[in-house]
């Protein structure tokens, strides 16, 4: 138990830390080049990955936020795979089912 707990709290230290750098740095790009633009519409999975321009100011910006509203999802996977690692087949299939949920969730509000 103690091993779910460290790996769940590595994964969340980790998505709070790498959302807040993208965060700084997307700032950062946007003072420093004075580009306060950001994008209109809906945004598509090829702006999300490669941006327009890549990695400008508001690129950057929304990547951070993404890890930000990301990282619980990331927990949420990893749970499962410590439970399955720990042998805990009723948990893993109920964190499993919620993992689940979130994914058709996200997709679902996509379209």
């Amino acid at each position: 138990m103690r091993r779910l707990e460290v790996l769940v709290s590595g994964v969340l230290r980790l998505g709070v830390a790498l959302s807040g750098l993208l965060i700084l740095v997307g700032l950062g790009l946007m003072a420093w080049s004075g580009d306060v633009s950001c994008p209109y519409g809906v945004l598509s999975l090829e702006w999300v990955l490669w941006g327009d321009p890549f990695l400008g100011p508001s690129h950057v910006l929304f990547l951070g936020f993404l890890v930000l509203v990301a990282t619980p999802m990331v927990r949420v996977a990893a749970s499962v795979v410590a439970y399955v690692m720990d042998g805990d087949w009723v948990y893993a299939a109920i964190t499993g089912l919620v993992f689940a949920v979130l994914v058709a969730g996200m997709f679902m509000g996509l379209g």
